[in-house]
C-alpha cells in the first residue's frame, strides 16, 4: 500500500493478480476498525516493478506527486483459489500479513451512483484478533521502507528518485489540457452566492444514533469559494471577510482538491484550542493613537461542511457523506482545522462544553441535505445564554468612568426595535474609548426603540447598525436581560435580522423522519 499525494491525498492498495497489480485508491485510508467502511476507486493495473517505489512522479505523468511504501507484505485468499476471478466477481476476502495491517479484510464491488464515473468498491476490516477500535491511520504515517512521512519526503523531493509512467503528457501539454477540458465539461457549476444553512435553538441536549453532534464554534460564519486562481470569504450577511483576514488568502494550500466550497467558522484559538470570541473581534480594533503596535491573533479556519470539490455539487448529499470528503481534503497545519464530530452522544459533548467554558453544541441529522435557509435538521444546545442584540443608544456615565456608561441594546420584534436592557460591563478603558469612536458617527437625535426606555442618567440614542454579542443570566419577567456582560461586536450580522432567540423542544425521533420542518 503506497501513501500516494496527486491531485489528493490518497492511499493505493495492491495486490499481485495475474502478473500484475490490481489497485484500488482508498481516498481515507485503510482502517483496522471493524464497522468502517472506505470507499475505494478501482484503477488501472500496475506493473510489479512499481510496488517499491518510493519518490515523485514529475508533473506532465500520471499521477505526478509524491509516493512513499506505507505498508507491505504478503496476502492468501480467504474465500476461493484465483484472485483474477475473485475480482471479476466483484468480492475479495483477503487475509494480509503486513507490517501495518494484519487479518481479515473484504474488498466489494458497489453500483455506481447516477452519473458517477469509475468503478467504486468499499474496502472494510473483518472482526478478529487484530481490530483495532482506536486505531487512526494518521497515527501510522511512516514509510515502512524508509521511514520517511508523505511531508518528510516533499522537503527532500529534490533528492528523490523519479518515476515516469508510461502515460506522460506531450511536451506542450496538450494532453494535460484536453483531460482538464473534458473533465470540467462535465463539472457541476461551482455555487458562488451560498447562503448558509442556519440552526434551530433548542431547549436540551439529547442522544440519538441518527444524529452527529460538534462543539459550537465561537467566531465568524464565514464561506469560501476556493478556485485555482481565486478566492472570496463571505459572511452570512454577504460581507467579504478576506481583506479583514488577510492570512486567508492562503487557503488554497490547506485543500488536496481545488476548486472547493466550505463552510465554517473564522476562530481565534487559546492554548488549549478553545474558541475566544473577544480575542477574534479585537483584531476589528484600531490602534490607540501613539499606542505600540501588536501583533494580531492568528485566525483558525474551522470547516464543518464541503457544499462543492471535485467537479461535484454537494449539498443534495446526505450530511456525513460531505463531511467524510471535508476531512479527506484539509491538510492539517496550514490554517484549517476539520470540526469533528460525535455520533449520537450529544449528553456526553454537551457536559464537556459546560465544563471547559464553551458557547455550547450543535446537532445535525446524519442524512441531512445542506439547505440555505434556518431548519430544525441542525439544531443548538448553549451551555451559555447569549445571542446578538442591536445598539440603539448609550447612557452617560458616572463618577471617574469614560466613554459611556451603558449600552443600549434590543431586538426587532414585528419591524420594530424592541428595547431588551443597558449593558454596563464587559468593557476596560480601551475598549470604551473604540466603541465610542463607532456610536459618535452615528448619533441621532430620537429613540430608534419602540418604546422609549427611561435611563439613570441622560441617554444618546444612535442609528441602529451596529449589533453586540452579549451574554446574560436570564430574562426577566419584564423581557429585560439579567446581568448581561458584552463580549464584543458582530461585524458579520445585518442588525435587521437580529430577533430575541426562543428555545424549542425538539423530538428527535420525529426529525429524523420529517425533512425540512
Amino acid at each position: 500500500m503506497q501513501e500516494h499525494r496527486a491531485t489528493r491525498l490518497h492511499w493505493d492498495f495492491r495486490l499481485e493478480a495475474g502478473g500484475v497489480m490490481p489497485s484500488w485508491a482508498v481516498t481515507k485510508g485503510p482502517t483496522l476498525v471493524p464497522g468502517e467502511k472506505r470507499l475505494a476507486m478501482k484503477t488501472e493495473d500496475h506493473p510489479m516493478d512499481y510496488r517499491t517505489f518510493e519518490g515523485v512522479i514529475p508533473e506532465g505523468n500520471y499521477g505526478a506527486g509524491e509516493v512513499i511504501v506505507w505498508d507491505e507484505g504478503f496476502y492468501r485468499l480467504f474465500e476461493g483459489d484465483d484472485p483474477v476471478a475473485q475480482i471479476a466477481k466483484g468480492k475479495l476476502k483477503v487475509v494480509l500479513a503486513g507490517h501495518k495491517l494484519k487479518g481479515l479484510f473484504t474488498l466489494v464491488k458497489m453500483k455506481p451512483r447516477e452519473g458517477e464515473h469509475g468503478e467504486p468498491w468499499l474496502l472494510f476490516k473483518d472482526h478478529d484478533e487484530y481490530s483495532d477500535e482506536k486505531w487512526k491511520v494518521e497515527d501510522h504515517a511512516q514509510s515502512v521502507k524508509s521511514g520517511l512521512t508523505l511531508a518528510q519526503l516533499q522537503q527532500k523531493r529534490k533528492d528523490a528518485p523519479i518515476w515516469k509512467s508510461n502515460r506522460a503528457a506531450s511536451a506542450d501539454g496538450t494532453a494535460v489540457k484536453r483531460a482538464a477540458r473534458a473533465k470540467a465539461a462535465h463539472a457541476d457549476p461551482i455555487p458562488r452566492d451560498v447562503k448558509p444553512m442556519l440552526t434551530t435553538l433548542i431547549d436540551g441536549p439529547f442522544d440519538d444514533d441518527e444524529w452527529v453532534f460538534e462543539l459550537k464554534w465561537d467566531g465568524y460564519r464565514a464561506i469560501a469559494v476556493i478556485e485555482k486562481d481565486a478566492l472570496t470569504l463571505t459572511s452570512r450577511n454577504g460581507k467579504d471577510l478576506l481583506h479583514q483576514f488577510g492570512e486567508m488568502k492562503q487557503l488554497a494550500r490547506a485543500f488536496r482538491s481545488i476548486p472547493v466550497v466550505v463552510d465554517g467558522e473564522l476562530c481565534v484559538l487559546d492554548e488549549e484550542g478553545r474558541p475566544s470570541f473577544q480575542a477574534l473581534q479585537s483584531r476589528d480594533k484600531p490602534e490607540l493613537r501613539g499606542a505600540k503596535p501588536r501583533k494580531p491573533s492568528a485566525v483558525t479556519y474551522v470547516v464543518f461542511d464541503l457544499l462543492y470539490a471535485d467537479g461535484r455539487d454537494l449539498r443534495t448529499r446526505p450530511l456525513e457523506e460531505r463531511k467524510r470528503l471535508l476531512e479527506a481534503i484539509v491538510v492539517p497545519d496550514r490554517g484549517v482545522l476539520y470540526s469533528k464530530h460525535f455520533v449520537g452522544r450529544g449528553n456526553a459533548l454537551y457536559a464537556l462544553a459546560e465544563q471547559r467554558g464553551l458557547e455550547g453544541i450543535v446537532g445535525k441529522l446524519r442524512t441531512s441535505p445542506y439547505r440555505s435557509t434556518r431548519s430544525r435538521e441542525w439544531v443548538k444546545i448553549k451551555a451559555k445564554r447569549r445571542q446578538e442584540f442591536v445598539i440603539g443608544g448609550w447612557t452617560e456615565p458616572r463618577g471617574s468612568r469614560k466613554g459611556f456608561g451603558a449600552l443600549l441594546v434590543g431586538y426587532y420584534d414585528g419591524g420594530v426595535l424592541k428595547y431588551a436592557g443597558h449593558v454596563g460591563t464587559g468593557f476596560d478603558e480601551k475598549l470604551l474609548r473604540d466603541l465610542m469612536a463607532r456610536l459618535k458617527p452615528l448619533e441621532r437625535k430620537t429613540s430608534p426603540f419602540a418604546d422609549t426606555p427611561k435611563t439613570n442618567t441622560p441617554a444618546h440614542w444612535v442609528k441602529p447598525q451596529l449589533v453586540a454579542e452579549i451574554t446574560f443570566a436570564e430574562w426577566t419577567r419584564e423581557g429585560l436581560l439579567r446581568q448581561p456582560v458584552f463580549l464584543g461586536l458582530r461585524v458579520d450580522k445585518d442588525a435587521a435580522s437580529v430577533v430575541r432567540e426562543r428555545e424549542q423542544h425538539l423530538d428527535p425521533s420525529r426529525s429524523s423522519r420529517v425533512r425540512g420542518t
